[in-house]
């Protein structure tokens, strides 16, 4: 169909009602442009409804089918997140240790110096931490007491008694949360 066919004005069409084959009538320029624009919009949202439907069902089943660790992000030291400066609150006076007794048969000697990590510009926390030694010196005491020498040593212990003790020591601050607990001085002895 060409442009010339598009908008020619003598377009005729047989109506059936009529009797006989002399009764024509004519449409105009308007309702043929409008019949072919409705149709080629059918045509285009048909085809939009088409890709949008195949686009959809491909995507749930490329997601279907990928493990769940292809969309995790490794973690390597490139990725941890820094983390502040903190300043560092001992627990211990200068040069003191924290001796006790394991609940091991026979007891074994542990003696820690334990320092509290917080974040700096936090001077109510210091001042809670300070007015606090004593309890967070019997939280301490009290935990490596109640525990074995073998919940105690090695580096992946000792990484758990730092965390059980942060939190401990959290539990009973009001003014802030303290960031870390590390010790200078670690060691299960057998006496």
């Amino acid at each position: 169909m060409s442009d010339e066919d598009l908008f020619s004005e003598d377009e005729e069409v047989i109506s059936g009602d009529q009797e006989g084959g002399g009764g024509r009538r004519r449409i105009g320029l308007v309702p043929g442009i409008v019949i072919q624009v409705l149709k080629w919009t059918g045509v285009i949202l048909g085809a939009i409804i088409f890709i949008v439907t195949v686009v959809v069902i491909t995507m749930n089943i490329m997601l279907d089918r990928r493990p769940e660790a292809q969309t995790r992000v490794p973690q390597t030291e490139a990725y941890q997140p820094r983390r502040p400066p903190m300043d560092w609150y001992a627990v211990m006076g200068e040069g003191e240790t924290l001796r006790g007794s394991t609940d091991d048969q026979p007891r074994r000697t542990f003696i820690v110096r334990p320092h509290i990590g917080y974040p700096q510009d936090a001077g109510a926390l210091l001042s809670e931490l300070t007015a606090r030694r004593i309890e967070i010196r019997e939280i301490i005491s009290l935990y490596f007491s109640s525990r074995s020498a073998n919940e105690l040593q090695g580096a992946e212990n000792r990484e758990r008694v730092k965390r059980e003790l942060r939190s401990k020591v959290n539990d009973i601050l009001i003014e802030g949360r303290v960031q870390e607990v590390a010790f200078d001085e670690y060691q299960i002895v057998e006496f």
